[in-house]
Order: C-alpha cells, then structure tokens, then sequence
C-alpha cells in the first residue's frame, strides 16, 4: 500500500520540495528513496519505536521545511494532479485566510439502500444534508455521507485524515493531541476543527482526487473499532460541542441510532465480527455514561465545566467570524 501510495507521488503535475516517511511498523526499507532522489525530491525516513498515529504526524511536522504540509495515509493513492490542485486553492486566497485544505466532495452515487441509510443517519443527526458540516449531536458529516453534491472549493469545519493539508503556521500554535488514536479514531477532526475555532478557514476541493485503498487488515480488530468511534465522538462532543443540556440529548439520540443501526448489520449478515463490533460500542457507552472518560485526554490544567473544557488555546467557546 504505501509503495503504490510514493507512486502517486511520483506522478504529480506538481512535486513536493521533500517527502517524510515516519514508520512505526516493521518496514524492510525505505521504498522508492532513488526514484525520489532521481526527481530531486529530498526523501526523509525515520523509524520511531513506539506507535501512534498523532504522535507520528507531530514527528513529521517537526522535521518538515514546507510552507504547506500535506498528510497522507499510506493507503491512498492520488490523482496525477491533487498536489496542484490544492496548492490552487491556497494561491486564490490572497487574503490568508486559508488554514488547511482537503479533498472530497458531496454526497456520492449510490443504490436505494445507501440513499435509505442517509435519511436514517439524517432523521438521528448521525450525519447531516453538506459534508464537512458538524451537526448539534456533536457527530460530523463525512465526505461522501451527505445529500448534496459541489462542484468547486467550499468551506468546511473539518477535514479528512486519508490526506489533508495545512499552512505551516499553524502548527506554530497547534498540535495533534498525543495518544488520540491509542483510544479512539477521529484525530483528524479533533485538530481541524480546532483550527477552524482558531481564525482560520478550512477548505474541501472536489477537484482534488484520490482512492483510498483501505483493506480490513488495517483494522482487524472490530470490536476495538466499535469502541474507538464512539469513544472518540464524545471526545469531539465534549471539547466542541453545545454547552446546553438539550445537546447531551442529541449527543445521545445519534449515538443510540448508531447502535441500533450497526445491530442490524449484524443480525442480517449473522456476522461475528459485527457483534465484537456493537460489543465495543455498547462498552464505550456504557464508560461515557459512568463518567469514565470525563478526564480522558484532558491537558492538565483544564477545567471542565459541564462535561466540557473551559476555554483555552485555540480552543473557544463559540468559532469566530471568518476573515474577510
């Protein structure tokens, strides 16, 4: 996956000045390094010992000399021109604004049952009408899970981890928060959002394509990946959410359809790994009702008030208004 992934490097319209490879798996070698050296692309490969997603992309940014910094999962695979394509939407914005840039678009084509699965997600506020919108449950619409379908760079309030970008600046005042992905997925939406409370603005470009080749062994593991949605919903929630009760009752309502939705899966397909799956869900919900994760993830220092932080370092209370 990640040698087909370089490959799609390889082939930009535009390159990059640099690439970065952390690996905290057990790669052979560093792939493709000549093929970047023949292309004067300066090739940087470290091996760190302990895993983790986030504290990976912090190492990367550390090292990194690039005005934009691009975020790519070794599992995608992109279009030739996707780098070009995002650094257009950073050359039109001539007033800075423009924190970060992802790809994706709308709602995707799909059969009556897909179609049928959005209004569901849509009635219990599981995902919304646009993508890139967050919903007052707390749960976010993805790409691709919405009703509407755009053609050029709009706005967005988060941005996908399979490949973002972001201005180097603003890794002057955030970070990825460290041990995220250890108990739950979402990182990406955890620090995009941040950056758009903080000033910036986030862009989604249907111009910039890729396929994302993700395969079960990637995750093999369903019922820690029951578990690790819910768990890092509430995490987002929490930190980003409404501060009113009836959002509590939202955050619940969307979870509760989640859980119905996936127990149907698993009676239909009569699938094993469905049910460790709605097991991981169903414990993770019961941990959010005890209160167990009230201090997960928490800086040392913050207040919480309600169930959510009190306001702090890119982190406010209601996001401002956009630059003009």
């Amino acid at each position: 996956h990640l040698e087909a992934c370089l490959a799609s490097v390889l082939e930009q319209t535009t390159l990059p000045i640099e690439l970065i490879v952390i690996d905290d798996g057990d790669l052979p070698a560093p792939p493709l390094r000549d093929a970047f050296a023949s292309k004067g692309i300066a090739y940087i490969y470290r091996r760190k010992e302990e895993p983790g997603l986030t504290e990976s992309r912090n190492l990367g940014v550390s090292l990194a000399r690039g005005d934009i910094l691009c975020f790519l999962d070794d599992d995608v695979v992109l279009e030739p021109d996707f780098l070009e394509r995002t650094l257009e939407v950073y050359r039109s914005d001539s007033e800075h604004a423009i924190g970060g840039v992802g790809f994706g678009d709308g709602a995707t084509p799909g059969s009556w049952l897909l179609w049928l699965r959005r209004l569901y997600n849509l009635v219990f506020l599981i995902s919304g009408v646009r993508a890139g919108r967050v919903l007052p449950s707390g749960f976010c619409t993805n790409l691709g899970e919405g009703f509407v379908r755009f053609r050029r760079p709009m706005r967005a309030f988060f941005l996908g981890g399979a490949a973002m970008s972001y201005r180097r600046e603003v890794f002057d005042r955030w970070h990825f928060t460290p041990g995220y992905h250890q108990i739950a997925v979402g990182e990406d939406k955890d620090f995009s959002h941040r950056v758009a409370r903080g000033g910036y603005e986030l862009v989604i470009t249907p111009l910039a394509r890729l396929y994302h080749a993700e395969t079960e062994e990637m995750r093999p593991d369903k019922r820690g990946v029951g578990r690790k949605f819910v768990v890092g919903r509430y995490l987002f929630f929490r930190e980003f959410g409404p501060r009113h009760p009836l959002a509590w009752i939202l955050f619940w309502w969307a979870l509760g359809g989640y859980l119905l939705s996936r127990v149907a899966v698993a009676v239909a397909t009569g699938s094993a790994r469905e049910r460790e799956r709605v097991r991981g869900i169903v414990e993770a919900m019961r941990d959010i009702a005890a209160g167990r994760l009230r201090d997960a993830l928490v800086p040392a220092g913050t207040a919480l008030h309600g169930g959510h932080p009190a306001a702090g370092p890119g982190l406010s209370p209601d996001p401002p208004a956009p630059r003009t």
